[in-house]
């Protein structure tokens, strides 16, 4: 697979229901932040407490990869659109969020280094 195939295929396994709490713990370089719409950062072990006890995830899917790029060798990052459809402290929610994520090489395997997310109601024809 090429580097791009391979951070693709990560990102596909993060939008995965039942491995998405736990996706950052095997994949993510040991300073990772998640920052939430909020703006508040999470690092991988809070991500999964969060999603563990918090969240009840019904749906997610990569919709559209905005932006893909190389920065470097050993850097990438990826702007795609979320679908995600659950429920946080019992209120649902159908969320198209926009998320931007950096990878990192680390010891030649891809790791993800960062990712914010921005609040559910993206404006996909802002990219068009």
């Amino acid at each position: 697979m090429t580097d791009k195939e391979i951070i693709l295929s990560m990102l596909n396994e993060f939008a995965n229901p039942e491995k998405m709490a736990s996706f950052f713990i095997n994949n993510a370089t040991s300073n990772f932040l998640f920052i939430r719409p909020s703006g508040n950062p999470i690092n991988a072990e809070g991500f999964e407490q969060m999603i563990s006890s918090d969240i009840v995830q019904e749906k997610a899917e990569i919709t559209k990869i905005q932006r893909f790029e190389f920065l470097s060798d050993d850097v990438a990052m990826c702007i795609f659109t979320l679908g995600s459809k659950f429920t946080f402290k019992g209120t649902s929610n159908d969320d198209l969020p926009t998320v931007t994520s950096i990878f990192k090489k680390v010891n030649n395997i891809w790791k993800i280094h960062w990712m914010q997310r921005s609040t559910g109601n993206s404006d996909l024809s802002l990219w068009d």
